[in-house]
């Protein structure tokens, strides 16, 4: 059916294009649907509208995304004073918003939000249109101040939608007369900068008691969470107090039930211990976020009756105890983070029976005894962050975990050889064990991990010859094997390894989303549209997160900069040889890091097309000869460090190398030059040979060894991993 079959349907009064591939130009003059009540063209592919004041009988309109900013369009839809629905959400209108919608004074819903609008909040466009009922201006570029006493006469109003706001803009919730007109069932004022005298939380809140939906986060408020808000409101579905200042306990009546569904009060400073009701009296609560908070006790405090539970975040908090039973009666459990926390004990075989768990994180506990065998009956598994415990034993036997993508077991004390635990982890993209005491080869399997970009193995009783199998994993951009006892030469292979030739892939950025499914309907006798707001559908995400040891200190690096990261560390093993000039090759690479080994020979000129390089440890090796002056060429090269070894000649002392202290040269007596305000005296004395001088390992490394300076911003989203370079 084509859009001109439509002219014969003369009498149509509802039409839903909405979804479909419909494209081109569409004039309604020309299809005359003038008994046409309800349109909705929501998402087609459309690229100009006209006519559309010919529709003088339509009383719904939905245009969402379809990606317009046609004022001629704006200009129609002005003209239909029977409009009683008007949708125009998440297409491209910028500028202020036009004053003549504030002739469309039958409106009940209007909705601008996710356009690229400006200005300040249109407070005379809204006073007028005082049959609303819902509003919605969110996801533009607002700025100035906005009283909520321009709905003072807005008796009908039960959705109401602002922010963020600029920076320099303010919303005013005080000076609206109590008690208000209108009984609000959804309020978003996210990143509004609320009273931003007082801070407070809206008095007018006091007098709402119909509210299914509230979200204040990101407005710097400050107090104690009122006990008032639950209390007053029997059909809360959904509270976000995220990203505020607010303090003192969180009191919740233990009298009633709570239907929420969802609960985020994270990212403040709230304390004492969770509620026993939020354990007990919320059957229907499917997302609770608590993370980065200073609550403490048990979790939850007693018995738990979470049978919905999908979401649980208590990262970041004060909370003892062990890992509570009663979160096995949450079968539907989809996330779990409980890291940075005091839990302590073992961890629980019933693990196994969260069927469709995707993430586990519950690093940097107290937690101890061996990973159960549990953890590999959670096929759908795609994160597991166990790391920063003291977590003993081998790693299970299995290879069921088809599913995960990241793993990060790395600061506990996990004995034994790499098991076969992810032989069919085809998916993994970080394999983090650093900093166990795992012992033996690196297996085989390892080689066929494809996805693999991130492989941190450093500081274990791993032995051997570096497998050349660990070349064929192409898209490694960062490898530690450092603080191990590998042995023999450098492999000349790992020129095939990218080392940065290609971006992090964005699936790192690992983030999910879950629709909650509570939708804000307006049963309109014409059209009904569904409104779901964009807060109903959240998302979670965790920072990728590197640590590199640079300068002799940890620095974090996270999100986007992932994208630039690259760097190979063999420091602190017992390789012997030459650098192989293939390692010329590496020209992404931004840390090579070979120190603390019996390196010999000379240090190979090719490595002067490493244009990219930014830090480059060779000390405390063997190495004779000098140091090629094609060095010098390096520009973007912050640390360069060669000391402890058997070079001669004369120092480079141009381009970065002029920024370069003695301290990088020191222990090579046969170096000279201006740096070093030593002559270079044809007829000074061989160096003596410092071959045989003792090789510091375990981590004991000069404070000035391997340091790279790498600064970016981040992006989105995250999850955590770590990489340790001695």
């Amino acid at each position: 059916m084509g859009l001109e079959d439509f002219k014969r349907l003369e009498k149509l009064e509802f039409l839903d294009l909405s979804g479909n591939q419909f494209s081109g130009s569409l004039s309604f003059k020309e299809l005359k649907l003038e008994n046409l009540k309800g349109l909705n063209l929501g998402y087609t592919k459309f690229n100009k509208l006209s006519d559309i004041e010919a529709l003088t009988s339509l009383k719904a309109l939905s245009l969402n995304g379809i990606g317009i900013n046609d004022s001629s369009v704006v200009q129609g839809i002005c003209s239909l004073k029977n409009l009683d629905e008007l949708q125009l959400s998440d297409n491209k209108f910028y500028g202020p918003v036009p004053m003549c919608f504030r002739n469309l004074t039958s409106l009940r819903v209007l909705d601008l939000s996710k356009n690229i609008l400006s200005g300040n909040i249109p407070a005379a466009l809204i006073t007028p249109l005082v049959h609303l009922e819902y509003l919605s201006l969110s996801g533009n570029l607002f700025g100035g101040s906005f009283s909520f006493n321009s709905l003072g006469n807005h008796s009908k109003l039960q959705g109401f939608e602002l922010g963020p706001l600029n920076n320099d803009s303010h919303v005013d919730t005080e000076d609206l007369a109590l008690p208000p007109p209108f009984q609000l069932k959804d309020l978003y004022l996210s990143g509004c900068n609320l009273n931003n005298q007082t801070r407070t939380i809206p008095s007018f809140l006091l007098y709402q008691k119909e509210m299914q939906i509230l979200d204040l986060s990101s407005n710097k408020l400050v107090g104690q969470i009122p006990t008032w808000l639950l209390q007053n409101n029997t059909n809360f579905e959904v509270l976000v107090l995220k990203d505020n200042s607010f303090t003192g306990p969180f009191l919740v009546d233990d009298s009633r039930e709570i239907k929420l569904s969802r609960l985020d009060i994270s990212n403040n400073d709230v304390s004492g211990e969770v509620p026993s009701q939020i354990g007990t009296g919320c059957l229907r609560l499917r997302i609770l976020v608590l993370s980065y908070n200073n609550l403490h006790g048990n979790f939850p405090s007693g018995s738990t009756n979470l049978t919905s539970l999908e979401f649980l975040h208590l990262d970041n908090n004060h909370f003892i105890g062990s890992i509570s039973h009663g979160l096995s009666r949450s079968p539907s459990l989809y996330w779990l983070d409980i890291s940075n926390n005091s839990f302590q004990g073992k961890i629980p075989s019933w693990i196994g029976k969260f069927s469709h768990l995707k993430g586990l994180d519950m690093s940097a506990n107290l937690l101890e005894g061996s990973l159960p065998e549990a953890i590999c009956k959670l096929s759908y598994l795609a994160f597991l962050d166990l790391s920063k415990n003291q977590l003993i034993g081998p790693l299970p036997a299995c290879s069921e975990l088809t599913s995960l993508k990241f793993i990060h077991l790395h600061h506990n004390m996990i004995s034994g050889p790499i098991s076969n635990m992810l032989s069919g982890s085809f998916n993994l993209m970080t394999l983090d064990l650093g900093y166990n005491k795992l012992s033996g080869g690196i297996p085989r399997y390892i080689g066929k991990l494809k996805e693999l970009r991130v492989l941190l193995l450093g500081g274990n009783e791993l032995l051997g010859h570096i497998p050349l199998h660990l070349c064929q994993l192409q898209n490694v951009t960062i490898m530690d094997l450092s603080q191990n006892k590998f042995s023999g030469p450098l492999p000349t292979c790992f020129n095939n390894i990218s080392f940065g030739r290609g971006q992090f892939s964005t699936d790192a950025l690992f983030a999910y989303a879950e629709l909650l499914g509570i939708e804000f309907v307006i049963n309109l006798p014409f059209l009904a549209i569904e409104i779901t707001s964009s807060e109903d559908s959240i998302t979670f995400s965790q920072q990728e997160k590197v640590i590199f040891t640079t300068k002799s200190r940890s620095e974090h690096y996270a999100g986007n900069i992932l994208n630039y990261m690259s760097g190979l560390d063999l420091s602190c093993n017992q390789l012997i040889g030459a650098i192989p000039p293939e390692f010329g090759d590496l020209i992404h690479i931004r840390a090579l890091k070979l120190s603390h080994n019996y390196l010999q020979g000379s240090i190979p000129s090719r490595l002067s097309m490493l244009n990219q390089i930014e830090s480059l440890d060779l000390s405390y090796n063997n190495f004779s000869g000098e140091i090629p002056s094609k060095l010098a060429s390096l520009n973007f090269m912050s640390k360069f460090n060669v000391s402890f070894n058997n070079l001669s000649g004369r120092v480079p002392d141009t381009g970065e190398f002029a920024t370069f202290d003695d301290s990088n040269y020191r222990g090579n007596p046969g170096l000279c030059g201006p740096l070093l305000k030593r002559s270079c005296n044809p007829f000074a004395p061989h160096p003596e040979n410092v071959g045989d001088q003792d090789i510091e390992v375990d981590g004991a490394i000069d404070v000035a060894a391997f340091a790279w300076s790498f600064f970016a911003s981040y992006m989105v989203m995250v999850i955590s991993f770590v990489v340790i370079l001695c």
